[in-house]
C-alpha cells in the first residue's frame, strides 16, 4: 500500500460470525467450551422467520462483544479436509497453553495439539477444538511483540481474536487483493503448506491464507457469516472505494442492509474467492 493510503488501512479484526444449523446448540457450545457470555439475538422477527434476513446470536467472546453464529437455511455439509475454513484463532493470556489444556480437560472437551511453530512464526503454539458443525477454533500463544496486554476472558483466558485462516484458490491473487483492498502487510509466516501470512499493522492480528484446489460447499454458507474489519474514523469512504465486490440486496432499496445495523456506515463484501467480509469504522470506544 502506498504511504499516502496508510491511514485507510484496516486497523482491527473486530469480530467473526460463523455458520450454524441450531443457534441454541452453538451458543451452548461457545458458553461451555470458550466462556462466551451476554448473548443477544438478532433477526427473531417476521423478516427473520420468513428468511428475508438471517437470524443471529451475538455474544462476548475473547473480549469481542460482537462474535456470533448465523442460522443457515440448508444443512451444513461435512468438511472434506482438515482445518477447512474459516478458522478463527484466539490469543491465550499468561495462563498459557497448560492452563487452557487443564480447563478443557476438566470440562471433558476434546482437542488436538498442542502444535508448536518454530520462530519466527508470530504464533508459537496452538491447540484446536471443533464446534458441533466441525468448524475449527485455534487457541494460540503469540510470540511476536504484538501480543495483546488485555486480561483474558473466562477460565480459558482468551484475550482477543489473534488470527483468521481463510481458504483461497490463488495465493498470489489473494496476496495482491488483501494488501490492496485491506492494507494488510507481510508478516513472518505461520508454517503450513501453500499458505501466506499477512498482518493488520496496528493490532498485529493476522490473516492466514491457505491455497486449496477448489472452494468447497462449506464456503457457500454466507448467510450472515463474515469477518468484520475496521478502518480509522473518517477513512470509510476511501476504504469503500477499494472494494470491488460489494454485496447487493434484493428489495425496493437495492443497497439497503437487510437487517438493523449501527448508525455508522457499513458494507458487506467478498474477496475474489467469495469469503465474506464486513467493513466499518473503528470508533474509539470500541
Amino acid at each position: 500500500m502506498l504511504a499516502t493510503e496508510r491511514g485507510t488501512a484496516v486497523v482491527r479484526i473486530d469480530h467473526v460470525v460463523m455458520p450454524s444449523n441450531d443457534l441454541g446448540q452453538s451458543l451452548l457450545w461457545f458458553q461451555r467450551v470458550l466462556d462466551a457470555h451476554t448473548p443477544r439475538i438478532i433477526g427473531v422477527n417476521r423478516r427473520g422467520l420468513e428468511r428475508e434476513v438471517p437470524m443471529l446470536v451475538f455474544f462476548t467472546l475473547a473480549n469481542h462483544a460482537g462474535f456470533g453464529v448465523a442460522l443457515q437455511s440448508q444443512p451444513i455439509p461435512a468438511p472434506v479436509r482438515p482445518l477447512e475454513g474459516p478458522v478463527c484463532g484466539f490469543e491465550i493470556d499468561e495462563r498459557g497453553m497448560a492452563g487452557a489444556i487443564d480447563v478443557l480437560q476438566r470440562r471433558g472437551v476434546a482437542f488436538e495439539g498442542p502444535v508448536e511453530y518454530p520462530a519466527p512464526s508470530p504464533i508459537a503454539a496452538s491447540i484446536f477444538v471443533q464446534d458441533p458443525y466441525h468448524y475449527v477454533y485455534a487457541l494460540s500463544m503469540r510470540r511476536d511483540p504484538m501480543r495483546n496486554p488485555d486480561p483474558g476472558q473466562g477460565e480459558v483466558g482468551l484475550r482477543r481474536i489473534s488470527h483468521v485462516r481463510l481458504e483461497v484458490t490463488d495465493l498470489e491473487r489473494a496476496r495482491q487483493w488483501y494488501t490492496t483492498a485491506l492494507g494488510l502487510e507481510p508478516a513472518a509466516p505461520v508454517p503450513g503448506e501453500r499458505q501466506i501470512t499477512l498482518a493488520v499493522a496496528d493490532s498485529g492480528q493476522l490473516f492466514v491464507l491457505r491455497e486449496v484446489p477448489e472452494m468447497t460447499g462449506r464456503s457457500l454458507f454466507t448467510r450472515g457469516v463474515h469477518v468484520d474489519v475496521k478502518v480509522p474514523v473518517g477513512a470509510y469512504a476511501a476504504a469503500f472505494a477499494r472494494i470491488d465486490n460489494p454485496e447487493r440486496y434484493q428489495g425496493p432499496i437495492s443497497d439497503r442492509t437487510p437487517w438493523h445495523e449501527p448508525t455508522q456506515p457499513t458494507v458487506y463484501f467478498y474477496d475474489p474467492f467469495f469469503n465474506r467480509l464486513q467493513l466499518s469504522e473503528h470508533e474509539p470506544e470500541e
